[in-house]
């Protein structure tokens, strides 16, 4: 029971701050992409990616604002007119009643959303780019690999691994012969601009972290729980979450080249009102 108990207080604390870490450093990404993309195009960057990019994060709240039942009051999912007034670009607003634990629990996760459906949407957008190559992209992920590590609690190694595997994607989506086609460059450029919106506002992250405490509880109770009639519920759960993280990171180190982009289109466009 003891063993049961440090097993789902580790699965908890891997996966929240695992979540927060890697949704902090998508954050970093999105500012720096935002204040380069700002300083080549102004506001038209903005909006140009947000065609894509502010849906997908709105939808993400939504999305998960149902699974939880929380009562939505409104949805906008692009409001580029509003972006002069209060450079909100999109918005669900949302209640729900309190002392209502599954509604309490959904604060974590609807916080959270963007990022984590964000990142399996790039993920996914990806493999669909590689076509045929996909499955030399799961050979570089490794997954079985990866949850080994996890299981045998060598972070250091695990992290080294998916920031290779991250390093040799790249490498893979520039030899791929979709860089070539219109449907390769439409891919990479929604993947470019989800990227842009991914990150969480301050409320998002106020309300998660005010969750975790429930979740981190819910979690080590239904490893104890599960685990004392003989169902391996912390194991099921470790996978899932590295399976998770192995995404959110390739995300990550997909998203970092991107930043390079925004960075030619700030010098690009700064040398354009230089001349004119």
């Amino acid at each position: 029971m003891v063993n049961l108990f440090f097993e789902g207080l580790f699965n908890s604390i891997y996966f929240i701050v695992g979540i927060f870490i890697l949704g902090l450093i998508l954050n970093l990404i999105e500012d720096k992409n935002i204040y380069y993309l700002q300083q080549g195009t102004g506001k038209k960057g903005l909006l140009i990616t947000g065609i894509i990019g502010v849906p997908v994060h709105e939808l993400s709240h939504y999305i998960t604002c149902r699974i939880f039942l929380h009562k939505v009051e409104s949805v906008e999912l692009f409001r580029p007119s509003a972006l002069k007034n209060d450079g909100v670009l999109g918005r669900v607003v949302h209640s729900r009643e309190k002392g209502n634990i599954y509604k309490m629990i959904g604060d974590f996760f609807i916080g959270t959303a963007p990022v984590i459906i964000g990142s399996i949407i790039i993920y996914s957008l990806i493999r669909l780019y590689l076509g045929s190559e996909a499955e030399i992209f799961d050979m570089i992920v490794n997954i079985d690999k990866s949850i080994n590590m996890i299981e045998s609690r060598e972070i250091v190694k695990f992290i080294l691994h998916i920031l290779t595997a991250g390093i040799d994607t790249m490498f893979l989506i520039l030899k791929s012969p979709s860089l070539k086609s219109i449907q390769g460059i439409l891919i990479l450029f929604s993947v470019y601009s989800i990227s842009i919106h991914l990150s969480l506002s301050k409320k998002d992250i106020e309300n998660s972290i005010n969750a975790s405490f429930i979740v981190a509880l819910i979690i080590i109770i239904l490893t104890v729980v599960l685990g004392y009639f003989g169902f391996n519920f912390g194991e099921i759960f470790t996978k899932s979450v590295t399976y998770l993280f192995m995404i959110m990171t390739m995300c990550i180190v997909i998203c970092i080249p991107f930043t390079a982009v925004s960075i030619i289109i700030s010098y690009i466009g700064s040398a354009i009102r230089r001349i004119f």
